[in-house]
Formats: C-alpha cells, structure tokens, sequence
C-alpha cells in the first residue's frame, strides 16, 4: 500500500490519500466548485462523506465567540467527515481554495464500501491516522514551546522532512504564504514578518513567493537552541 506520510506531518496536508476509492466514484455525487465557494457553510451539518478530487479544501473552525480558526486543507483523495461535528462548540466550514471537484457519499453507501473492500478500508484508517499525527504533534508544539521558537522550529523540521541540498543550500519547494505560516504555527503575521526579516538579515533562511532557502541549517538550530533558553 506504500509508505504512511508521517514524515510530512510539518504541514496540515499531504494526508494519506484513498486512491482505492477511484473505483466507487459512480456510487457518489460529483460536484464542481469555484474557488472561493463554500462547500460545507457555517453551522451546517456534514452528513456525508466528502472525498476531494481535484483543487484543495480549506477547513476551518468557528468558535462561538466568533474567532475562526484554520485547521487544514484537504487535497486530492483524502476526506471531510462527520467527525468534525464532534467540536460542539465551534462551526465547520468548509471552502473551495481552488477550482475543485468533490465526490459525497452517503455514510451506508461509504460503509458497504468499506466492508467490502478491506484493503480500502486499510486506506481509510492511515488517512485517519495520518490527520491524527498532524494534530498531536500541532498540540505538542503549542505546549512544549514559545511562539518564536515554534516558528523557527517549523522550518528547521520542514527542512528536515522536505528540503533538497542544492549547490550547498537547502531549498523546501512549498508555496507558503507568512499569513499561512501564521495559522500553521499559531503565531501572530507581524511575529513572523519580523522573524523571517530577522533570518533574511542574518542570511540564515530566506522566504521566496515559491519556496523556501536555508543557507545554514547549523545555525538555524543553534538559534532555536539558544532562543529556547532565553
């Protein structure tokens, strides 16, 4: 079945995608959104199961105090379920980023599916899982370390996981805007622009539109090191 991608958990995508279920796209409802359309609205109920095919969803929750909070984005083959509806006290919602197709299944077609085929069933688990991964390791940074560190930490783990060594520097091709950055880490933008100005003028990490350039690694985690103590 290939490799589970909890080396990837840096990022809330890349989740382990259900190709197997390419085969029961008849059994479903295909739909096709604009981007910027909403899929799932506020304060609606997920009472299917929706697969992505194409584009990228972006998941976010809205707390009753009306603060929003992004969650993650669903890419090609992986799923949105009811199993968001377990947060009470916030509202889902769900919107196409991108010009997307998605496919809903009703939860006793999705369920006889499963039963049927155990090897999808196998697929559905990791992809479960692989979420779970993203999730643990977002509550452990969020304990374990301050807001400048997680920063500094997410690129140091992103490069460890994703980045390519090319003529001495290391280079992270992921698109990934300061405001993304932000909700990933749970850090404030004006935080980050401050600390990415700071890298830029040490010319230890250098943030373009397309990707992501470590001129030196060793010192990128001294400084986590060091600002961990501080």
């Amino acid at each position: 079945m290939g490799k589970m991608m909890n080396d990837h958990y840096i990022l809330p995508q890349n989740f382990y995608p259900m190709l197997k279920l390419r085969d029961y796209l008849h059994l479903g409802i295909i739909r096709h959104y604009r981007k910027g359309e909403s899929i799932v609205f506020l304060g609606e109920t997920i009472d299917s199961i929706i697969l992505v095919l194409s584009g990228k969803l972006g998941i976010s929750f809205m707390h009753e105090n009306g603060k929003q909070k992004f969650m993650y984005h669903a890419d090609p083959y992986t799923f949105i379920d009811e199993a968001l509806g377990i947060f009470t006290s916030s509202y889902v919602h769900v919107v196409s980023e991108e010009d997307s197709s998605v496919c809903f299944f009703e939860k006793f077609q999705f369920l006889m599916i499963l039963h049927e085929n155990k090897e999808l069933l196998l697929e559905y688990i990791t992809c479960f899982s692989s979420k779970r991964c993203y999730f643990m390791h977002e509550a452990s940074e969020a304990v374990l370390y301050k807001p400048s560190v997680r920063i500094l930490r997410f690129f140091y783990l992103l490069c460890n996981t994703q980045g390519k060594l090319v003529d001495n520097v290391y280079e992270i091709d992921v698109k990934i805007s300061q405001r993304a950055i932000s909700e990933i880490t749970g850090v404030h933008f004006i935080t980050v622009n401050k600390i990415l100005r700071y890298l830029k003028k040490e010319n230890i990490l250098n943030k373009t539109r397309n990707k992501i350039i470590i001129y030196d690694l060793p010192q990128l985690k001294a400084l986590i090191e060091d600002w961990m103590n501080h």
